[in-house]
């Protein structure tokens, strides 16, 4: 078991160019980033190395991204979860401690959320 405190991010979308910007966007953001284009892409390399962050986008191929959140929530209970949409989902379906990124999302927002999950500097 490592005690490497970096963060880990997995961002999920289906549209390869989101996935680009969002790298971009965030590319001084430290730790490691990954993407994946599907629900089943992102549950396997969930379990290669698992993200300190997840932000998943609510249409997805093969699954929607609030069945991929309950599926990775079930093994990683302690990640943080975005769900990064252009339509607010009802209330009533959206779990607590699930985060509503709103598309477009201002950068200072989803910069803020992600490094919610990067350990304060011991010192």
């Amino acid at each position: 078991m490592t005690t490497d405190t970096t963060p880990s991010y997995l961002f999920v979308d289906e549209d390869p160019l989101q996935l680009s910007a969002l790298r971009r966007l965030l590319r001084d953001v430290p730790g490691h980033k990954r993407a994946a284009t599907s629900g089943e892409e992102a549950l396997r390399m969930a379990e290669d190395e698992a993200p300190s962050v997840v932000i998943a986008a609510y249409i997805l191929p093969g699954m929607d991204g609030l069945s991929l959140i309950a599926a990775l929530r079930e093994r990683l209970p302690h990640t943080r979860y975005g769900l990064h949409t252009t339509q607010l989902p009802g209330r009533d379906i959206v779990p607590p401690g699930i985060t509503i990124l709103l598309k477009p999302c201002p950068p200072e927002r989803l910069r803020a959320f992600l490094l919610s999950a990067v350990p304060a500097p011991r010192g």
